[in-house]
């Protein structure tokens, strides 16, 4: 028998774990020792692409060195490339997370930002930490950003402006007309950070990335990250687009260097272009087959446009969680104040076909109180 060689082992090891159909850190544990199907953290389940996944077992023997160099500035090139902007007009963070926290610190702290509610809150609850106050502006009775009551809640001196556009967890966004609009008449009086983690999955014609203002003058940052399309959640990869003087304000408080099998993997997959549109396909295939599904059992949905549907149950999302666990199924957690909605993760064909078994069973079950035909009445929740 042949010997292998440590780095052909790790190789291989590594080949074996990214080929895994679901990795086995990811199911939660369920009483009786089954394992739920785990639907609550809006991941990607086909996982990086083939030319990530080669990039990252090519890059095990450069383990030992930082990624923040050659790799790094590559990345960039690539990135500014795809999006066609200038390498001084991109900062790349440990995930879209990184970047959030630093457009907070540098730019709200002891401030003030404005945000629809509810929305992605991780850049909002680091700004609070920071001693800033946040104005949180209810969604209109389509869950979508109120662009006219965003705009009369951010007087001249807010910090920034966070819009997360298709939002999270809801899945709505704002036509492209109306949220340029609204970007232009915020970004003369503060920064407007465009927060556009799911922009791949939009359906044609629903709204526009707002990445043609970042590449002006506008004061506009537009997020962009390789958990989603790219299925690289765990690598930890995202991006902002937006001027050369905001950017370099970003990357001088860089909070962590980045990782070395992240950046690669990044790097090629920008240019897997066969598995960006299966990814791309995949997701939006699946979501329309689940949200018939759901609408077909008399389940009423928001128009998603992300890697997930929302959902109102009927009970609370802690007791329709509690549920879905008992039907082999995590969700997602409650979103104060629609604590009557769940937000559902799409997974794998098989994971989908499973949930919507599960719907089935819990409306064969019944509510535990009849479904409210109306929206929420709007107020603002701080």
């Amino acid at each position: 028998m042949s010997r292998i060689d440590r780095r052909q082992a790790l190789a291989l090891a590594l080949g074996a774990a990214l080929a895994s159909p679901r990795a086995k850190a990811l199911n939660i544990p369920a009483s009786g020792g089954a394992a739920l199907i785990p639907l609550n953290y809006n991941e990607n389940p086909l996982g990086p692409g083939p030319k990530a996944r080669e990039a990252m077992i090519a890059s095990l023997g450069d383990g030992w060195r930082y990624a923040d160099g050659d790799p790094l500035q590559r990345l960039i090139a690539a990135i500014a490339a795809h999006e066609k902007v200038a390498p001084e007009r991109i900062a790349v963070g440990s995930g879209s997370g990184e970047l959030l926290h630093i457009l907070a610190l540098g730019w709200a702290t002891r401030g003030s930002v404005t945000c629809a509610w509810p929305t992605f809150g991780q850049l909002m609850g680091f700004a609070e930490k920071l001693g800033a106050t946040v104005r949180r502006v209810p969604l209109d009775a389509r869950l979508r950003h109120d662009a006219a009551a965003i705009d009369a809640a951010t007087p001249t001196g807010t910090s920034l402006v966070y819009l997360c556009n298709p939002n999270n967890p809801t899945g709505t966004v704002l036509p492209a007309a109306e949220l340029r609009e609204l970007c232009l008449t915020l970004a003369a009086r503060t920064l407007v950070v465009v927060d556009e983690a799911y922009m791949d999955f939009v359906e044609p014609g629903a709204t526009e990335s707002m990445v043609d203002l970042a590449r002006g003058g506008a004061d506009v940052v537009v997020l962009r990250t390789f958990s989603k399309l790219h299925g690289m959640a765990g690598l930890r990869v995202g991006y902002a687009i937006g001027r050369p003087d905001t950017i370099e304000r970003m990357r001088s408080l860089e909070l962590v260097s980045p990782n070395m099998p992240g950046v690669v993997a990044a790097t090629a997959s920008l240019g897997d272009e066969a598995f960006i549109a299966r990814s791309r396909d995949s997701v939006m295939a699946d979501r329309f087959r689940v949200t018939a599904a759901c609408r077909g059992l008399g389940m009423q949905c928001s128009d998603s446009h992300g890697n997930f549907v929302f959902v109102r149950t009927g009970m609370s999302a802690t007791a329709f969680r509690d549920r879905m666990r008992g039907l082999g199924i995590e969700v997602g957690r409650p979103f104060p104040p629609l604590t009557d909605w769940s937000r559902i993760s799409l997974g794998r064909p098989e994971d989908n076909k499973a949930l919507i078994a599960a719907l089935r069973a819990f409306k064969a079950g019944g509510p535990t109180r009849k479904v409210a035909a109306t929206l929420p009445e709007a107020r603002v929740w701080s």
